[in-house]
């Protein structure tokens, strides 16, 4: 765990003393003649905590490539590597490089055979949790004389658990013109950020035309074919996406915060190098600002492996996603894209500490996510340093909470989980929320995203009755910050860190269109997710940062501090629902459904305050801008 001192520095903003490691002057020898298991000191951290049954386990090959990251003391020296880790990793036959150590870690790479050689156990192969991954036989231990110089080894379990958190991404209908971007939402009228709280949830919404499309805008459109014995508040044919213009209005960014001189920074795995000319065709297209030359800044993967978690099909759509929407929240702001070579934590956490380090951003977007419980504790550690760096750099990090509510409709493990990286309390964890726009501009409603699915001709609920939904819930690993202590809402009684702290629009149904890569060319897609809502959050507080000169790190306090305020909507829930022709499941018996919004599908609750769905709420308008990073609240 990092110390309070650490702790105490992302608050502040404070650096983090380097002070030089010398080498500890024991000689190779002394721990290689007597390497036998009484002399070794195991690494409990490097294996998963609920860890696999090994026993029926495939060994890999001796030349099966490995790369991992030494924890070494939290203020080691960056230049500088004691000579008997230095010994000890040649004489096992694994490789390092001088100088590109960082946060008191070393990068260190080779094969299965020198992991074995150095570490005192073989890897396998091994099914686990239904994918198949690659874990130690036992728990990796390292010769005792070493056990000063080195605290635990990330990186040493290898699985492609991390995915993008974006969903419900479909291309839009050749055959419906206004799904288009070629026919977007008209312009709204001039609003304050606060007009929609004055109008009627019926006013500016006109009469609905009888169609099975998707809508525009909320209630353009209404299917006839709605059960008589689904009633809600609130009704609309599903949305199509929203344009760059809508994500602005709906979070009510003033049309004089266009994010000039903010810097966001971006982080997946690998890289798409369409995304900028499509970026670019699309705003044209939708009439909005195109990326200048120089606006858009790409660090590629320098060895990506795509022969894992998909490759760059699978992780185009969230690169456009991010992309596209920080342009369309903040379009004079500077992004800046990291592509990790796979989605494995290693991989992931490395580029976050690069990226950290970078000197060239003011926020970062982390839209990938997983089960807490899928990292080892090794592995959360080299996340930690990795965010304490981004903070002491004035680097504010903001993760997706995910998709899957409180995880309990996962088949075999239905257990309560929340997600990793959001979990860790060194990053602001972005929920999500539905909401629909009226042709003015107006909102005609806002609420957490928490979907539970109907069949649209019966009203019969369809299984397991859990569509998707904003991640949250309580942390197994972290300890709860004290800036949650005193959060109206949340359970004071709770040690543990709770997610998520913000939301921002997340709904597939009602999404934002993005212009990306396909199989066949390009589409325009309405796609969701917490990951939508992770570079919109990202983006208004770079702005903020941008427009007060704020050097903060760690931007969480921060936003607690505004809860109550005009800066935060505390979200409510709100009777509402959307009818889609879009199958909620594959195989549906019939794929017309209704997505009740906000359902409680789960445990998980949108309520009064601080909840587990949408966190503080919804930052907001000019009074965002104008209260964030106040020091006298």
């Amino acid at each position: 765990m990092l110390s309070s001192r650490i702790g105490a520095a992302l608050l502040c903003g404070g650096l983090i003393a380097a002070l030089a490691l010398g080498s500890s002057g024991i000689p190779l020898s002394s721990f290689e003649s007597a390497d036998g298991a009484s002399n070794r000191v195991a690494l409990s951290g490097a294996v998963l905590e609920s860890g696999p049954d090994t026993t029926a386990s495939v060994g890999v090959a001796d030349d099966h490539p490995v790369s991992l990251r030494l924890l070494l003391p939290e203020d080691a020296a960056e230049d500088v590597v004691p000579h008997t880790i230095a010994s000890w990793l040649r004489a096992a036959g694994l490789r390092f490089e001088p100088g590109t150590s960082a946060a008191g870690t070393l990068p260190v790479s080779g094969d299965a055979a020198g992991f074995e050689r150095a570490f005192g156990t073989p890897l396998v192969r091994v099914d686990h949790r239904g994918s198949q991954i690659v874990h130690p036989r036992t728990t990796p231990s390292i010769p005792r004389a070493l056990a000063e110089d080195i605290r635990g080894v990330a990186g040493s379990v290898q699985a492609d658990h991390y995915q993008p958190l974006n969903t419900g991404a479909h291309e839009q209908p050749d055959d419906e013109a206004e799904s288009t971007a070629t026919d977007l939402l008209p312009t709204p009228e001039p609003r304050s950020p606060d007009a929609e709280s004055r109008r009627s949830p019926s006013s500016a919404a006109g009469t609905p035309r009888t169609s099975d499309a998707c809508s525009r805008y909320w209630g353009e459109r209404l299917t006839a074919s709605w059960p008589a014995n689904a009633a809600y508040e609130l009704r609309s044919n599903w949305l199509c996406g929203y344009a760059p213009r809508d994500l602005r209005i709906i979070h009510g960014v003033p049309d004089s915060i266009t994010g000039t001189g903010a810097r966001i920074g971006i982080i997946a795995a690998y890289d798409d190098p369409a995304v900028e000319a499509n970026t670019n065709e699309y705003f044209t297209t939708a009439g909005a600002q195109p990326l200048r030359p120089g606006q858009y800044v790409v660090h590629a993967p320098d060895d990506p492996d795509e022969s894992v978690c998909g490759g760059v099909a699978n992780w185009t759509d969230e690169q456009h996603l991010d992309v596209q929407a920080a342009h369309a929240i903040a379009p004079d702001a500077r992004i800046v894209y990291w592509g990790a070579n796979s989605c494995r934590s290693l991989d992931l956490f490395s580029t976050i500490l690069e990226a950290a380090g970078s000197q060239t951003v003011d926020v970062l977007s982390l839209s990938f996510g997983s089960r807490e419980k899928s990292d080892t504790a090794d592995d959360r550690e080299l996340l930690n340093r990795a965010l304490v760096q981004a903070a002491a750099n004035g680097v504010s990090v903001f993760a997706a909470s995910g998709n899957d509510g409180d995880y309990t409709h996962e088949g075999d493990h239905p257990e309560l989980d929340v997600t990793s990286p959001a979990s860790s309390p060194y990053v602001t964890a972005v929920g999500g929320v539905s909401a629909g726009l009226r042709r003015d501009g107006s909102l005609a409603v806002m609420t957490g995203w928490a979907s539970k699915p109907f069949f649209a001709r019966t009203g019969g609920l369809i299984p397991p009755g859990f569509d998707s939904g904003s991640g949250g819930g309580s942390s197994s690993s972290y300890r709860a910050p004290s800036w949650q202590d005193a959060a109206s809402g949340l359970d004071s009684g709770s040690s543990y860190r709770h997610t998520p702290d913000v939301a921002a629009l997340a709904d597939p149904t009602s999404g934002f269109t993005v212009y990306t890569t396909t199989g066949e060319g390009t589409a325009y897609r309405s796609i969701g997710g917490t990951s939508l809502a992770t570079p919109i959050v990202a983006s208004m507080v770079s702005m903020a940062k941008a427009e007060k000169g704020l050097r903060i790190g760690l931007a969480t306090p921060w936003l607690y501090r505004l809860q109550g305020t005009a800066a935060i909507r505390d979200i409510r829930h709100q009777d509402a629902a959307v009818w889609s022709n879009l199958p909620s499941r594959r195989g549906q018996l019939w794929p017309e459904t209704i997505y009740a919004w906000d359902a409680s599908p789960q445990s998980l609750r949108t309520g009064v305050g601080w909840d587990e769905v949408t966190g503080l709420g919804v930052p907001r308008g000019a009074a965002f801008f104008e209260l964030f990073g106040e020091t006298q609240r």
